[in-house]
């Protein structure tokens, strides 16, 4: 799903939201431990070494990095909350 900056406007935030959810678990989550957009990312186990990993996926699959002072609960607690500030951040001049 590589988006350039450009486009971050046109994405549909379901979309996103399965593809972060679909990158947490394959990439940080056990198979029998597999989490849904929704999911309290803390209470399933993510930790902030994931949580990079996670930011890393975001830098490379959408164009920016998430700025220190984005990286609060709001923004960061489920995959969903993740891709509503992915499409936020995109719908932003």
């Amino acid at each position: 799903m590589t988006t350039p900056t450009g486009h971050l406007s046109r994405l549909d935030p379901e979309e996103v939201a399965r593809a972060v959810t679909a990158f947490i678990n394959t990439t940080i989550m056990s198979r029998s431990r597999q989490i849904q957009p929704d999911d309290d990312l803390e209470m399933a186990g993510v930790d902030s070494m994931a949580l990079l990993k996670v930011l890393l996926f975001i830098e490379s699959e959408f164009g920016f990095w998430m700025p220190d002072e984005d990286l609060v609960e709001e923004n960061i607690k489920t995959a969903r909350a993740m891709a509503a500030y992915i499409c936020r951040r995109g719908s932003q001049p």
